[in-house]
């Protein structure tokens, strides 16, 4: 009895383990159409709104959330336009926390493609373990559809890690007409 205890507690302990096993980083995106009378939030799942990709209205913004899930400080994070090579996102401007950098890098010659870098060299402003990063990307928009993920880089004081943004979709609540009805009954 003893040993099948024990070996369950192994197995257990070995799940754990490979359950708490994962990516050194994860980044989330909101998406903002810059329409002329405001910023509207867009899901990738929404239809192109209408002029939003023809200029001069056809600015967007991704708001980055970088979780740093690394035991070392987060110092930089690398956001990939255009990776596929078609020339549909054009860079306008950033924004990120103080004594953070912001440089685009590329394209290169004959390529679309382009990097944004986010990046700091002050220890006191690196992401800390379980901290998170906020910047943006301001760009233009010529493609048919709406702008989705992306490829990234997370770089820490202990080495790097390639992934792909997901986006944050926060589900409103919705109010439950039961509720509602048994409310009725008081009044």
């Amino acid at each position: 009895m003893k040993l099948r205890l024990l070996i369950a507690g192994a197995a257990l302990l070995t799940f754990a383990t490979s359950a708490l096993a994962g990516p050194l980083s994860e980044a989330k995106y909101t998406l903002y159409y810059l329409s002329p009378s405001g910023a509207v939030r867009v899901l990738s799942t929404d239809p192109l709104p209408p002029g939003s990709n023809t200029p001069p209205n056809n600015q967007w913004r991704y708001d980055y959330s970088v979780l740093n899930k690394s035991p070392n400080p987060l110092n930089s994070f690398v956001a990939f336009f255009n990776s596929d090579n078609v020339n549909r996102a054009g860079w306008v401007s950033g924004t990120a926390p103080a004594n953070w950098t912001i440089t685009k890098i590329g394209p290169s010659a004959g390529n679309y493609n382009f990097r944004i870098r986010y990046l700091t060299t002050v220890a006191g402003a690196k992401i800390p373990p379980s901290g998170t990063l906020a910047c943006a990307a301001t760009f233009t928009w010529i493609g048919a559809y709406v702008p989705g993920p992306q490829n990234y880089d997370a770089i820490n004081d202990g080495g790097s890690e390639a992934g792909v943004t997901v986006e944050d979709v926060v589900t409103t609540p919705t109010r439950s007409t039961t509720w509602g009805l048994i409310k009725t009954l008081y009044h």
